[in-house]
């Protein structure tokens, strides 16, 4: 008899451990799908070293074995074993209660759990009313430590933050509810198994004696300790104990294909596909996550973190290409492919699916990317493009080919893009949209960049020495910006449908030789003076400007009216901009050249503000280019 209730008492115990380690599975697959087999030996393991080594040390164990397992680490690992155990504490604290009724003597635990409980509860209140503060001195204690650690201690506090907020708004309640019953009384029924057999054994023990010795508030450092509170049954109970851990680790090496009739009735039917993977950070560099993690913790940007995280959690993120907009672009990897997206918010989400519906428009115009998944809600676009290992940017081209093979490929998209887009809904120009065009894009820009601190006190000099050679400044060449003049420059320029941003960056060449060579992205609508001189004068910015060598370009310095900074613009770059050069002063006329020269000036212009914006320091660079640019302009194409 008293083997028989042993037996029971391992059976229930160890039923208990299974149905603890289905219920801390529903935390884990909101983001990914363990593995029960590596959760149920890893939990063997865990208990067994609580058993014999004091202050729960068996539980970092356990996430240590089940974290190096997972893609979101150990620190997702530790949050989700600390949620389960909080779920404990109230269903202690209530059969402690329920046993005071007849053993006074345990008010002290149950008092001791309920105010744990209580804390927990308080601490929860306050951690979400007071989030902001709470965010920003958890930041301020992890930056006194180095970047590895900080980020180590950040990402922990992410993972129970996001464990959290999930276990409310994803885990299936119902299941997670019936299964903590299950174990719940599988454990009680155990504890009442093994007094059964100890008191047939002839030491006479109670289920609240087992209980007790298990969960008073004194035995929260090793379970050893009740078996040394029962003396008279210490043997059976360390039998008990240990032996349910022994088989659930046997039961951990059970292979796959026997469990199949388990898994069936546990998920109500036949076995679910493997979901996607949900990263707690989607970025792969360490330093990429610590800047997203010390972005988080400063409390800054909220609803834009809180999207981003909702639309990348899926992914991996290998490199950020994001430019000279307020979108963002990315090259990702989920697990099956790799692939670039495209994500805004806000009005810069609706300007993103302007962008989506001109491809759609133009995809047989013109060799343009295939969309593979395009998004779009409340709030946010995004879309995600095709990645191709033999697909580089024309910079990269540029400086990997020969000149003929560089101009060559560039003359072709562009005799395409005249061909084929710049042909499509031709009409005069409307004076009311240049009339915006002069007021907004050029006038507006003017007064933002006259107001930034950031350029404070180079505007007042009438000239600047810039890397030693001396150019006009903004006050001095305002004169050929005047509403009339322009007007006047851009009175010959016709409408018709154009890319709108038109980059080195944003023709895209195959660099295995196949055919077509090259396609478009990224174009830009919204640009009021809907001119193909636009498409001709982004290009300018990058080939004449030397925009993709100011954005590699970290170090400048500003002395008095001297701005320095390493210029490396290529030898390259300087011969395809001179074959460019002679092709427009060809195709078009003096008075067409320099209406597209003088958008170059205005493109300079736009890109301004958001350099202040984006850039800080940085941002005097791209003041540099612009005056060097709007100098040379003068110098080539001004009035006699």
């Amino acid at each position: 008899m008293m083997i028989l209730s042993f037996a029971c008492a391992v059976f229930l115990l160890l039923a208990g451990h299974y149905f603890r380690m289905m219920r801390w599975k529903q935390f884990v697959e909101i983001y990914e799908q363990p593995s029960r087999s590596r959760l149920l030996r890893s939990l063997s393991i865990g208990y067994a070293v609580n058993f014999f080594v004091p202050f729960r040390i068996g539980d970092l164990l356990r996430a240590f074995l089940t974290g190096r397992h997972l893609k979101n680490g150990f620190g997702f690992a530790l949050s989700t074993i600390i949620l389960d155990y909080c779920l404990d504490v109230p269903a202690v604290a209530l059969v402690f209660w329920a046993l005071c009724a007849t053993t006074p003597e345990l008010i002290g635990s149950a008092v001791w759990y309920s105010v744990f409980f209580a804390l927990l509860v308080m601490c929860g209140l306050l951690a979400l009313r007071f989030n902001g503060a709470v965010k920003k001195m958890l930041r301020a204690v992890c930056s006194i430590f180095n970047s590895h650690i900080e980020f180590n201690l950040l990402f922990f506090f992410w993972g129970g933050i996001s464990a959290v907020k999930d276990c409310f708004s994803k885990v299936d309640r119902k299941r997670l509810l019936v299964r903590t019953g299950c174990m719940w009384g599988c454990y009680l029924a155990s504890y009442a198994m093994i007094a059964h057999a100890a008191t047939v054994m002839g030491a006479k023990t109670s289920f609240r004696e087992v209980f007790a010795a298990l969960f008073a508030s004194g035995n929260i450092y090793t379970t050893s300790s009740a078996a040394q509170k029962m003396p008279a049954v210490s043997m059976l109970m360390v039998c008990y104990l240990l032996v349910a851990l022994v088989l659930l680790f046997a039961i951990s090496f059970v292979p796959q294909n026997w469990k199949r009739r388990m898994i069936i009735l546990e998920q109500g039917g036949a076995p679910k596909e493997e979901q996607p993977i949900l990263n707690l950070l989607p970025q792969v560099k360490e330093k990429d996550r610590l800047e997203f993690l010390e972005r988080y913790f400063s409390n800054e940007r909220r609803e834009y973190l809180k999207q981003y995280i909702m639309l990348n959690r899926d992914i991996r993120i290998l490199q950020d290409f994001s430019a000279g907009s307020n979108a963002t672009t990315m090259l990702c990897m989920d697990e099956e492919h790799t692939f670039y997206r495209k994500y805004a918010f806000g009005k810069d989400g609706d300007k993103l699916y302007e962008q989506v519906e001109w491809l759609e428009q133009h995809k047989n115009d013109l060799f343009l990317p295939e969309i593979l998944k395009l998004q779009r809600g409340e709030g946010y676009c995004s879309y995600d493009m095709a990645y191709d290992t033999a697909a580089v940017g024309l910079f990269h081209y540029i400086h990997s080919r020969s000149l003929d093979e560089s101009w060559g490929i560039l003359r072709t998209a562009l005799e395409d893009l005249s061909e084929h887009l710049h042909t499509k809904h031709v009409r005069p120009a409307d004076p009311a949209a240049l009339q915006k065009y002069i007021d907004e894009k050029i006038w507006g820009n003017v007064r933002k960049v006259e107001k930034a601190r950031e350029f404070r006190n180079l505007l007042p000099y009438n000239e600047l020495c810039i890397n030693g050679k001396t150019y006009r400044n903004l006050e001095q060449l305002k004169p050929w910006l005047e509403p009339d003049r322009l007007k006047k420059i851009f009175s010959g320029d016709m409408y018709a449908d154009v890319h709108g941003d038109l980059t080195v960056e944003n023709l895209i060449c195959w660099d295995d030789g196949r055919q077509p060579a090259y396609y478009f992205i990224d174009p830009n609508t919204g640009n009021l003076h809907e001119s193909p001189a636009l498409d001709f004068a982004k290009l300018l910015q990058s080939l004449h400007g030397g925009y993709e060598f100011l954005m590699r370009t970290e170090k400048v310095s500003v002395q008095d009216n001297q701005i320095t900074f390493l210029s490396t613009c290529s030898k390259s770059y300087t011969e395809v901009f001179e074959q460019y050069r002679a092709w427009l002063e060809q195709k078009f006329s003096r008075e067409q050249v320099r209406s597209i020269f003088f958008h170059e000036i205005v493109h300079w212009l736009r890109l301004l503000p958001y350099k202040i914006e984006k850039n800080g320091k940085r941002a005097v660079l791209f003041y540099a280019g612009f005056i060097m640019v709007f100098n040379d302009v003068i110098e080539w194409y001004g009035e006699e």
